[in-house]
């Protein structure tokens, strides 16, 4: 995979630290998780229910269910942003909610 890395020109909306958009990625392992992940990143309502699902398997226990969990997000830096032009070329196949 390449990694696409816009240029200025690229884009009018490239400001140093000004507001962009973000990528977050969430990875998690629950014993005994029942979540159904059917309605996630397909609607608002979808994300929050399954995110809301999520929440409450982990407390599961005080929490001792919990195996790991992994937060990714770009762009990292406080000064980068992330255009949309930018977001469909990095992550082709994510869905704009």
């Amino acid at each position: 995979e390449k990694e696409y890395v816009p240029s200025v020109a690229d884009s009018k909306e490239a400001v140093s630290g000004g507001p962009t958009t973000a990528v977050v990625s969430i990875i998690i392992e629950i014993q005994g998780d029942t979540t159904k992940f059917d309605g996630a990143g397909f609607s608002i309502a979808g994300t929050k229910e399954v995110l809301s699902s999520i929440a409450s398997d982990v407390m599961v226990n005080e929490g001792e269910c919990t195996n790991a969990v992994e937060v990714f997000w770009t762009p990292s830096d406080k000064e980068e942003v992330l255009t949309k032009h930018d977001l469909l070329m990095d992550f082709p196949e994510i869905i704009d909610l």
